[in-house]
């Protein structure tokens, strides 16, 4: 799990942004009840909440696990 959190967290709009644009699927997972609730590609997303398989997933209270962005 630590790997997964240093290598796939998105952490930055710009990291979801890439996985949005690229329609790559994400993990939504829950730090407190310690599982996986949803795995799809982003609808949308806001600075609170991001929209995945026509859910809303909060981004302070869930980890997201995808490709994060790659900076140039």
């Amino acid at each position: 799990m630590y790997v997964k959190l240093i290598n796939k967290s998105l952490v930055t709009n710009e990291d979801i942004e890439f996985n949005k644009k690229m329609g790559l699927p994400v993990e939504v997972f829950c730090p407190r009840e310690y599982k996986t609730l949803a795995f799809g590609r982003i609808q949308s997303f806001c600075n609170e909440e991001i929209l995945i398989n026509g859910h809303p997933y909060c981004r302070k209270n869930n980890a997201f696990f995808g490709h994060p962005s790659i900076s140039a």
